[in-house]
């Protein structure tokens, strides 16, 4: 029988998969990566402001992550600055801040190794609750606007021409991206979920031979790396955010070999 913490983990780590796959894929096409990584590292000084305010540091994180990813959008959007700049500026920051807050904690410190790395043995129930709604309302949204975001992601420009409102459609795409990242860090950590989300997306972009295979691939790799590197990591006693995005890694030279054998061929 399985324990009823594996099923609460494969749960988060299966829901959390999917999205990180399904968002990369756009995420790569945008050439995005850093961002997701500008705002896994903001999510831990949400994880320190809920520790110093009692309040669940999942939750906070979610809130001031989310609040970074529309703060690197507006300055984005209005400074003169390249994304790459504006992103090395606010990753340290945020990720100092945290450490500063933390430092202020008198009682109880949390394990910072764990939130660098991931702990989804640590998932409870109250998580689950908050993932499964999460991705519920994510989904939906990323189907009602999937054209749109595709158009836009492909073509800019072109999409404008097409007379879509792209700035309202970029921010709900950085808020959905921030709140997916957030959800990634349950599973592997602040450290390595830009991995989670952007190699399964390069992984099938290799050897896919049209967009909806794309996602779909990515999505199967992304699930099975979650689901092989949870019981790995079980079995034999290593920590699971970085089993899972090692195996992910495994699986992006796979596809890389596929790829060089049909450019030969």
């Amino acid at each position: 029988m399985i324990p009823s913490f594996m099923v609460r983990v494969l749960i988060a780590g299966i829901l959390a998969g999917i999205l990180s796959a399904i968002i990369g894929v756009f995420v790569v096409l945008r050439r995005m990566a850093f961002f997701a990584h500008a705002v896994a590292h903001a999510s831990l000084t949400g994880i320190a402001i809920g520790f110093i305010t009692n309040t669940n540091p999942f939750t906070a994180a979610l809130a001031f992550g989310t609040l970074t990813g529309v703060l690197i959008a507006s300055l984005i959007e209005k400074s003169k600055l390249f994304i790459d700049t504006i992103i090395g500026v606010l990753l340290p920051f945020t990720m100092a801040l945290g450490l500063i807050i933390i430092g202020f904690i008198k009682s109880y410190k949390p394990d910072i190794m764990s939130y660098l790395f991931g702990d989804i043995l640590a998932v409870s129930t109250h998580d689950i609750y908050t993932i499964l709604a999460l991705t519920v309302v994510t989904l939906a949204i990323l189907f009602i606007l999937f054209d749109e975001i595709t158009l836009i992601s492909l073509d800019e420009e072109w999409a404008t021409v097409r007379g879509l409102n792209v700035r309202i459609i970029n921010y709900i795409f950085y808020v959905l991206l921030s709140v997916i990242v957030v959800i990634g860090t349950k599973v592997v950590g602040i450290i390595l979920v830009s991995a989670m989300i952007v190699i399964p997306a390069a992984s099938s972009q290799n050897i896919a031979r049209s967009f909806k295979e794309t996602l779909l691939l990515s999505t199967i790799f992304s699930v099975v790396s979650v689901i092989a590197g949870t019981a790995i990591s079980y079995f034999l006693n290593l920590p699971t955010g970085p089993a899972i995005v090692v195996l992910m890694s495994l699986i992006f030279l796979i596809t890389i070999l596929v790829h060089l054998k049909r450019v030969r061929t």
